[in-house]
């Protein structure tokens, strides 16, 4: 039984680490700072110019 649960264990943590590489970067226009998507302006120079990262 603890292979399974190993098993379970590591499949749920590249399901986590592929969701998070999932999520949408962007960066500041102004400052360059990168900015996660559940943003709407800059953290740190309050710049709403928000440009996708590629």
């Amino acid at each position: 039984m603890n292979l399974f649960r190993d098993l379970g264990k590591r499949a749920e943590k590249l399901k986590q680490q592929v969701a998070a590489s999932d999520e949408k970067t962007y960066r500041c226009a102004d400052c360059g700072t990168e900015v996660r998507t559940d943003r709407e302006a800059c953290p740190d120079c309050g710049g709403d110019d928000l440009r996708r990262v590629q």
